[in-house]
């Protein structure tokens, strides 16, 4: 068992992370001929500061935009009340990806060279943000990703055949390796030594068993691995594919299942009884949304992670965050809003740090960048531009005072790069981290 640290309470702090340093990867845009938008403070074509949203707000999974969009709002409000970034006004301009490359690359465009953002952030989907990453180092852009979560967005072009990571390309919470490295530490305190999966018919899910399957062995978990099951992104009837897991009678069963699909998994695995048949089920994003605006909520006392709990750790900027979102928006914040708040607090910093809004002066001052928000203090690698944020999962439980689910107790385990990178023992798989 690796030696990262472990924190089993009721919300107790985690501790700090470590880093590496930073191999830079230069990227032209002039192979490309895109024009590089670059800027001095307040470099919008409207005057002021103006930043780049993309996410998701239409279609299965437009919680995630709405839920961005409440943070990056709250931290606009705040930021601008408090005299702004060095005096100007910031403003955040949101364009809709629909989940879609192509989208989001359009959008971005016309973010860039239509709206002159000084930088951008956002991004839920994993495949959007893989494909994008290339585009984003043609225009010298940077580009804060808050929510996407596969390793190879921050695994340096060259270390895999699917790696794109540049210089250009950041993420402030924490990645697919990290979480699953939290899912095999809890899957070797269970009691379960055979395994399913269930996630969607796309790189993430595929990765989402690929690395849990890794980090099991590189651990050394009790662990098997029997059937895997791959539903297509908004899969109506789940019927098939959960009689098919439970016919293999496993233990446990990791999903990274997400957005409307997972509220709609959750409503008819719970009538086909998933949850007396199977012991545990890990869902890798599982607190990504707060009570589900259509299906079925978590099952308590199952286990879920989150990239950000609003009750871990508990610190005053934390709690602060908490209780403004709460009473602004009657919830508990989820990690897309966490994510996307902290990121416009990332461009106010960056900005002041620089004074400057260029993208390479932003790409200077972001890279190795140490940081406090309310999911505690990281700092970013400069090998990989990655946040070296802990791993975060717990116990499914409905608290009547917040009347929300939240995960309690939490276990919070270090997934700083050389924990993370030596539980994958001999895999070739990179970790991104």
């Amino acid at each position: 068992m690796m030696n990262g640290h472990k924190g089993n309470t009721s919300r107790v702090a985690a501790g700090k992370t470590g880093v590496g340093r930073r191999t830079f990867l230069k990227t032209t845009a002039a192979s490309a001929g895109l024009a590089t938008v670059a800027g001095c403070l307040g470099g919008g074509d409207d005057g002021g500061i103006s930043l780049g949203a993309l996410y998701i707000t239409s279609g299965f999974a437009s919680l995630y935009g709405e839920e961005a969009a409440r943070g990056y709002e709250l931290a606009v409000e705040e930021i601008n009340d408090n005299g702004g970034i060095d005096g100007e006004e910031v403003t955040v301009i949101s364009r809709d990806t629909e989940g879609d490359a192509t989208t989001a690359g359009r959008q971005m465009r016309s973010l860039i060279e239509e709206e002159g953002v000084d930088g951008l952030f956002g991004l839920d989907s994993s495949g959007v943000a893989q494909a994008l990453a290339p585009q984003v180092a043609e225009f010298q852009m940077p580009f804060m990703v808050t929510h996407a979560a596969t390793p190879f967005l921050t695994s340096p072009e060259g270390e895999h055949e699917d790696s794109v990571g540049n210089e250009y390309v950041f993420r402030n919470a924490n990645n697919l390796t990290q979480d699953i490295y939290g899912a095999a530490r809890v899957a070797d305190e269970l009691d379960a030594t055979e395994w399913a999966t269930i996630g969607p018919d796309y790189a993430f899910g595929y990765e989402t068993w690929d690395y849990f399957q890794a980090f099991c062995e590189g651990l050394g978990v009790d662990a098997e691995f029997t059937t895997e099951q791959y539903p297509g992104l908004e899969t109506g009837d789940y019927s098939p594919y959960i009689s098919a897991v439970m016919d293999e009678e496993p233990d446990g069963v990791i999903t990274p299942l997400w957005g409307a699909d997972l509220t709609t998994f959750l409503g008819q695995a719970e009538d086909a009884g998933w949850f007396d048949q199977i012991d545990h089920t890990l869902f890798s994003v599982g607190m990504g949304t707060d009570l589900p605006a259509d299906g079925s909520p978590l099952v308590e006392g199952e286990h879920a992670s989150t990239r950000y709990d609003p009750f871990e750790p508990d610190t005053d900027e934390n709690s602060s965050f908490r209780e403004q979102y709460y009473d602004e928006y009657d919830n508990l914040p989820t990690y897309n809003a966490e994510g996307a708040y902290r990121a416009v607090y990332l461009y106010k910093g960056a900005i002041e740090s620089a004074g400057s809004t260029g993208p390479d002066e932003l790409v200077e001052t972001f890279t190795g960048m140490e940081h406090s928000g309310p999911v505690g203090d990281y700092r970013f690698n400069e090998e990989t531009n990655q946040a070296t944020v802990p791993s975060i999962w717990g116990t499914v439980s409905y608290d009547d005072e917040w009347e929300s689910n939240v995960l309690d107790p939490v276990d919070v385990y270090e997934a700083t790069p050389d924990v993370v990178n030596d539980a994958l023992g001999d895999s070739d798989l990179p970790s991104g981290v």
